[in-house]
């Protein structure tokens, strides 16, 4: 008598657990092509499709492959590894910048953590005054 009602109460959570709908896969946003620059000391971030190019004054160049592009409450951050190199940017979204060497404006603020180069800040995204820019 104790193993019907065992079955008959594991029976109803199933059937109960069965009217629910499956979850979605959860499709990550897509941040597209993206530059970023930093001066003092000088360097780059170009996000070109799945890959990241980063470069510096000090020659600690790499690519590597896009691992992760996740949208934040406040922009991005986008993650790319590998054996012997591994970078993390944030980007914050429509927080003006400017990277102090130029006239120009950018419309993001960017952060990147790179292997043997350190935190370094900069700008990016859009230009929105100075040369190249709007007024």
């Amino acid at each position: 008598m104790k193993n019907a009602i065992l079955l008959s109460s594991l029976a109803a959570l199933t059937l109960s657990a069965c009217g629910e709908p499956a979850a979605e896969p959860v499709e990550e946003a897509k941040l597209g092509d993206y530059s970023a620059i930093g001066t003092e000391p000088g360097w780059t971030v170009e996000i070109k499709g799945e890959e990241i190019a980063f470069t510096t004054q000090e020659s600690n160049d790499f690519k590597l492959p896009v691992y992760r592009m996740k949208k934040t409450g406040t922009g991005w951050e986008v993650k790319g590894f590998s054996d012997s190199h591994n970078i993390n940017i944030y980007i914050t979204s429509d927080e003006k910048c400017s990277d102090g060497m130029s006239d120009r404006s950018y419309a993001d603020t960017v952060k990147v953590e790179a292997s043997d180069s350190g935190t370094l800040n900069g700008c990016g995204g859009t230009i929105t005054e100075g040369p190249d820019g709007a007024p």
